[in-house]
């Protein structure tokens, strides 16, 4: 499917007209059906429909008949043929469906509601007395040997099933899987179950059991509408110092020489030209002169994949650097011999804290290092990530690391604070840092991670209070957004929808964090078991196709369209969004240089339009689950003054060249 197919289509519709804590655990009904071996759902649910009054502005439509004495269809492993209707067109990011029927459902038929995806897919399926829902995995033979897998010709893990008893004429049935990563299913427009579901659905059709009854209707989609971006490039905020994360040596070390050049690429087309060291801690020798000795890697697994350690490369900083790229250093585990017993102004004994002396001739060790192997020093240091020392010491390690980096020719390192895991601790630690005016001094920019996000994805803008929180208590200071992605076991997972409910941390993050620049966790992890790819990197070496780097999933395309286009030296410029599901961030830059990323989290398209003054974009490009960053207009044609954001998209309004990589490099093979 092309991307003038999709526009096309969105084109045709707009014609047409409690801070920080997990969300809402599934009920427990949802919870035991969900279990190996659950029963079939019990009718613990009843429901007396409404009246059903059709919309005033109806979407467009697709008609459909089922007609058992016409349209049979042979499903194998079915047992018999059924009448089906297969919808011809391929669902967006985010949708919206409703079957309108023509008359009620009438008495005696069932009705299935099919929804599929690469991995998985939805079941409605309908009676006029009943309704169930169930959500079902199909990518792997293991779920087949599951007890209660159902019995098919592919495997197949039915979970989460909801079952309601219904009472009343049903008219209409419709599905909605929107940007909190729900699914939700209504009748006669009440809405009677909603339920978590992160699959992604490309497809969907109609079976229908029963061999007197004919049923009729249309599948209408919502009705576009139109919304009005204004730029105001004279409000100004945060300078932008770029994109990047953590490419691990050890992934690097895996792939071709052909694989590097590609890397080489591909950092440069979507601007991950920031290296977040994860260096060599715990085996660091006394000497400090093992830093990128790949054999001393300290092996760190994510379940059963490769040792991806803590470990540098200074061929590789050397080949980033020139290219225009900057290096963030700091330690997670500390070396030993840096680690003493303290007593802290109560006398109360710790063991195994920081000696601010030592760790500071390992900050300078590394710098040495850098300096002469790379060509220059880390542009940032980080006090240290993750671990939070006692309060004094944490002032003490701040101001010896900046009087030592002076002292020693490199009084153009610059630091940042120590960085906590979560939002909700690293305010903690941001309130606690500013206990001290010395240490907040010297401190040149604010960090935290932001893993904490993940407890918000049924309701993300219960992020925006403490992001708030963030860039007051940071009082100008530019933010470094230092480390994200998803972990968590419950979302570790390849889907489209789950990158784009990222793709609105990174908005929120630049437009209410004011966040100078976002890492991403990993850019490059080699890793075994697939899932471990699917969220917590963006790019894994494919040994498949000779050792090359490839996307891991949706979440590069997702990153890439803010990162490819909002380049360092950029700024920060107001824009409002004349519809609250629409969000945009705008970056202004030297020489006329535009860039305006617009999400779509709506389950119906807009058609957008930008009021920015004195200019006009050259390029315009889409993220949805069927374009990588795609050109949604051909070089050299004009970029419309309307653009249609499908639901669900993300379009790149800019007119920023892309980076050409001219990076040579030494093969070391």
């Amino acid at each position: 499917m092309n991307v003038t197919r999709v526009v096309q289509s969105a084109v045709l519709a707009v014609g047409l007209t409690g801070l920080l804590t997990p969300a809402p655990a599934q009920d427990a009904r949802q919870a035991a059906a969900s279990r190996p071996g659950a029963k079939p759902p019990e009718e613990a649910d009843f429901v007396r429909l409404p009246d059903w009054t059709a919309s005033a502005a109806p979407g467009p439509s697709q008609r459909f008949t089922l007609d058992p004495g016409q349209t049979r269809a042979e499903i194998w492993g079915r047992g018999r043929a059924q009448p089906a209707h297969y919808f011809d067109e391929f669902l967006p990011g985010l949708l919206q469906r409703t079957l309108v029927f023509d008359e009620a459902l009438p008495a005696g038929s069932k009705l299935e509601w099919v929804f599929t995806g690469p991995d998985g897919g939805v079941s409605v399926i309908l009676s006029d007395s009943a309704l169930e829902v169930r959500q079902r995995f199909y990518d792997s033979t293991g779920l087949g040997r599951i007890r209660g897998a159902t019995r098919a010709k592919h495997p197949e893990y039915v979970t989460d099933a909801r079952r309601a008893a219904i009472e009343g004429k049903i008219r209409a049935v419709g599905v909605t899987m929107d940007y909190r990563l729900h699914l939700a299913v209504a009748l006669n427009g009440k809405e009677v179950f909603a339920q978590r579901c992160p699959i992604d659905l490309v497809n969907h059709q109609l079976r229908l059991e029963g061999d007197k009854n004919v049923v009729r209707g249309s599948c209408v989609a919502p009705a576009g509408k139109t919304c009005a971006i204004t730029v105001d490039p004279a409000a100004r905020h945060q300078t932008m110092l770029g994109f990047g994360g953590i490419a691990t040596p050890t992934a690097y070390a895996q792939l071709s020489p052909e694989g590097k050049r590609r890397w080489w690429e591909l950092a440069c087309e979507y601007n991950l030209l920031i290296q977040r060291e994860y260096p060599i801690g715990t085996r660091l020798n006394r000497e400090a002169d093992n830093w990128d000795r790949l054999a001393d890697a300290t092996p760190h697994y994510y379940g059963d994949n490769f040792p991806n350690g803590e470990i540098s490369d200074f061929q590789y900083i050397r080949t980033l650097r020139a290219l225009g790229g900057k290096v963030w250093f700091e330690f997670w585990k500390l070396p030993p011999w840096t680690l003493r017993d303290w007593r802290d102004p109560k006398g109360r004994p710790r063991r195994g804290v920081v000696n601010p002396k030592e760790y500071v001739r390992a900050m300078l060790a590394y710098c040495r290092a850098s300096k002469e192997r790379a060509g220059a020093p880390p542009d940032v240091v980080g006090v240290q990530n993750e671990i939070r020392q006692p309060s004094p010491l944490w002032e003490e390690m701040t101001l010896a690391l900046r009087k030592a980096l002076d002292e020693n020719g490199f009084a153009d390192v610059r630091i940042h604070m120590s960085d906590a895991s979560r939002l909700g601790a690293g305010l903690e630690w941001l309130a606690d840092l500013r206990k001290s005016p010395e240490a907040w001094a010297v401190t040149d920019f604010t960090a935290t991670h932001l893993y904490d996000f993940q407890n918000c994805l049924g309701d993300p803008d219960r992020f925006d209070a403490p992001l708030l929180r963030w860039r007051e208590l940071s009082e100008g200071k530019p933010f470094l957004s230092t480390e994200l992605c998803v972990n968590s076991q419950e979302y570790q997972w390849r889907s489209y929808r789950l990158a784009l409910s990222m793709g609105q941390l990174y908005h929120k993050n630049l437009v209410l964090a004011d966040a100078a620049a976002i890492c991403y966790c990993w850019t490059l992890l080699n890793v075994a078991e697939p899932s471990y790819g699917w969220t917590r990197t963006l790019f894994v070496p494919d040994a498949e196709h000779g050792f090359v780097p490839k996307a891991s999933s949706h979440q590069l395309r997702v990153f890439g369209a803010f990162s490819r286009r909002i380049r360092e030296g950029m700024v920060r410029v107001e824009a409002r969004s004349g519809d609250p599901d629409v969000l945009v961030c705008a970056f202004a830059g030297a020489d006329g240089r535009r860039t305006v990323v617009a999400l779509n989290r709506s389950t119906g398209p807009r058609s957008v339009t930008v009021n920015w003054p004195d200019g006009r974009f050259t390029m315009a490009e889409i993220v949805d689950p069927y374009h990588e960053n795609a050109r949604l207009v051909k070089d050299g044609q004009p970029v419309p003054d309307a653009i249609v954001v499908p639901p669900g998209a993300i379009v790149t309004l800019t007119n920023v060249a892309g980076k050409v990589c001219r990076a040579e490099f030494e093969d070391e093979e």
